[in-house]
């Protein structure tokens, strides 16, 4: 599935010029180490941080070992029209089809400075096995329904570190960049241990 596929919102650019924050070397840092796993799905993951006037995100068609300063823009606020919502940036090109779902979870949680959505096999398969909140019904990457999904569920688990998009990703959150980045790399070290597990038991077969 391409990222641009099931956009369900118009992006406004306020200004062309690439966000600038602090905090963009560490998302690109952890973007870099993220993706060095070789478990996540590129095009279905994104990373956001929280600024002073809404939040930093990769853009559309970023992988994440492929983030750079210019690959991100700032989400300055959403507004939902009759037809579809429009998201006003700051930055050179269109913000992740999650924007919305980012957005959200922001407006939620004020505590949350940080939000990982990685996406994989083997990733759901190892967040089920943790036992962690998971939404209830299945809906479209990057619909408003998916983003609503995801913030009555943590409406209800306001203190949840991490928490399964049925059928598509996991959402990891932080109130800073490295929780949500040690957070994730737990997470993968279980998915690796759960595939070696499974490797070993296939040779003794």
């Amino acid at each position: 599935m391409s990222e641009n596929s099931n956009i369900t919102f118009s992006s406004v650019f306020l200004d062309k010029t690439p966000p600038d924050d602090a905090h963009i070397g560490e998302m690109i840092q952890w973007g870099q180490q993220l993706h060095a796993s070789g478990f996540i799905t590129e095009i279905e993951s994104s990373l956001s941080i929280r600024t002073k006037m809404g939040f930093i995100i990769t853009g559309s068609n970023i992988t994440l070992d492929s983030i750079k300063k210019d690959g991100v823009v700032e989400v300055r606020g959403v507004v939902f029209g009759l037809n579809r919502p429009s998201i006003y940036v700051k930055g050179q090109i269109a913000p992740s089809r999650e924007a919305l779902l980012h957005s959200c979870i922001y407006e939620a949680l004020p505590q949350i400075n940080a939000v990982f959505l990685i996406s994989g096999h083997d990733i759901l398969a190892a967040a089920e096995k943790l036992g962690i909140p998971s939404t209830a019904i299945e809906q479209p990457a990057g619909s408003q329904e998916l983003a609503q999904e995801a913030a009555n569920l943590v409406k209800i688990h306001k203190t949840v570190s991490s928490f399964v998009l049925k059928n598509y990703g996991v959402v990891i959150l932080g109130t800073t960049v490295t929780e949500a980045g040690t957070i994730t790399e737990e997470i993968l070290n279980k998915v690796h241990s759960s595939t070696k597990a499974k490797s070993v038991k296939k040779k003794r077969i």
